[in-house]
């Protein structure tokens, strides 16, 4: 047996086979506990998952799973989301009927966004999909107040369910069409077949893909599912499976789909730029916070197919999408975060109710402020870096048109972000104090604040693994451009 190679998995999988009837037995005066255990579980997950780094890469299980460092990147990746969003959690479900059940979800998340990463067959990542996909909607689902909480998770389910099954009817086609479920060899065999029937094959599995990565026209479920679910749990949908899609959607378009068959790269490219555009349109007029940046979570994705667009032309390309990724991360949960801490204090994400919550809550607000201006692209924070890399690998693409769409997105998308940032500093706020959001939110804002900012003062060290991350073998390495 190769177990070995999937350490992190077998100890998140372990931590959910634990926690979950613990928690039903533990009394609820101590059900924070089980947070504690979950945040240990994935310290050590991800403990595992960083000695694995010196590893050669390889495939294991019948050459199913890779272990290089493109998954492993994705399993930190996962673990440092799991972790943020932990520590936001304990204290909103906090004495709570189900408070134990988000810790065990978190998990089954993290532990499906791994396997996305190294699956190098279509029945484990369509197992692995669903994972994710069923543990999001229980989140989403789980508080059942307000009612428009339980309208996101039904509206979650809904799209999901018909999202999947165009996407297995993809891979049943891909099936038929090579008489293999492997990526490899998939690869090897679409080399001769019919454009028309692999592009349609293509769609049908992008179809999939799309609908968790929020891309352009499978997005539709976001705004509500963002604004009507608990807001740290919408943070966490709009990072967390977002990354395994992405992870597994770049695996399977270098390997299964190579690049002389069907041109996806250029279909990609218009996808990419279609996706941001809209994404960033629909958030002008938005007076929810929670609403703009689920559009504004449209439009990055937007950013970052630009990275898996460029990928096959040159590795410029995959340095840009996990750079960008990685500033994502902390950036995007660093906005979601600050909502959530502020809306604690209000009630409300409307726009015009954070007046003067800069001064009454100075760490939130700071937070927020910090995180619209690296998505927006300003200086010295990650994003600024992850886009001017992106900008690049879409010029070395042969693709002008589509860096003066991104240059053109990036001048929408300030009025926007910088609409959330005057009602906190310069407008009247509340006559009374508020009291400080707890401890470990607070902690929770502090670590992605200086994750937005230290990727964008010392991007060469970011930057050098990311690139080192680019060796993805098994397969994938041979299809990216030296």
């Amino acid at each position: 047996m190769e177990l070995w190679a999937i350490i992190p998995e077998l100890v998140v999988a372990g931590f959910v086979l634990l926690l979950l009837p613990v928690g039903s037995l533990v009394p609820q005066a101590r059900k924070a506990w089980i947070t504690w255990l979950a945040l240990f579980g994935l310290l050590v997950a991800a403990w595992s998952s960083a000695r694995m780094l010196a590893w050669q890469p390889q495939s294991v299980f019948g050459e199913t799973y890779a272990v290089d460092p493109f998954a492993i990147y994705f399993k930190l990746f996962a673990c440092a989301a799991s972790v943020i969003i932990l520590l936001a959690t304990e204290s909103y479900f906090r004495a709570k009927p189900f408070e134990s059940a988000v810790p065990v979800m978190v998990l089954v998340v993290c532990l499906g966004i791994m396997g996305l990463a190294a699956s190098q067959n279509l029945a484990l990542i369509a197992l692995f999909i669903q994972l994710v996909t069923v543990a999001s909607y229980i989140l989403v689902g789980l508080a059942r107040e307000p009612k428009t909480t339980t309208e996101a998770a039904l509206k979650l389910f809904l799209f999901s369910a018909v999202a999947s099954a165009v996407m297995l009817f993809g891979m049943s086609l891909l099936f038929g069409l090579t008489g293999t479920l492997q990526l490899p060899e998939v690869g090897q065999q679409l080399k001769n077949g019919n454009t028309l029937t692999v592009l349609a094959a293509l769609g049908l599995v992008l179809a999939g893909y799309g609908y968790k990565i929020t891309m352009v026209p499978f997005h539709f479920w976001a705004p509500d599912t963002y604004q009507g679910a608990p807001t740290p749990i919408a943070a966490f949908l709009s990072v967390g499976p977002k990354a395994g899609a992405f992870a597994v959607l770049l695996r399977t378009l270098l390997i299964a789909f190579p690049a002389h068959t069907p041109q996806w790269e250029q279909v990609v490219a218009v996808i990419a730029a279609i996706t941001m555009s809209l994404g960033n349109l629909l958030a002008l007029r938005q007076r929810s916070v929670k609403r703009m940046l689920a559009f504004s979570s449209i439009a990055q994705a937007g950013y970052l197919l630009v990275g898996v667009a460029a990928a096959s032309r040159d590795r410029l390309g995959v340095v840009g999408f996990l750079f960008y990724l990685l500033a994502y991360l902390f950036m995007n949960l660093g906005a979601f975060l600050g909502v959530d801490a502020l809306e604690r204090q209000v009630g409300t994400d409307n726009l015009d109710s954070f007046s003067g919550l800069g001064r009454c809550q100075p760490v939130a607000a700071a937070v927020l402020t910090i995180s619209v201006l690296a998505l927006a692209g300003f200086p010295p924070f990650g994003g600024f870096v992850g886009k001017a890399i992106l900008l690049s690998a879409a010029l070395k693409a042969g693709w002008p048109y589509l860096s003066l769409i991104m240059a053109a997105n990036f001048a929408v998308s300030l009025y926007f972000y910088t609409r959330v940032i005057e009602p906190l500093y310069l407008r009247p706020g509340p006559s009374e104090p508020l009291p400080s959001e707890p401890i470990l939110l607070r902690g929770a804002l502090i670590l992605v604040a200086m994750g937005s900012t230290v990727t964008g003062v010392f991007p060469s060290v970011w930057a050098a693994a990311a690139t080192n991350s680019t060796s993805i073998c098994c397969g994938l390495a041979s299809h990216i451009a030296k």
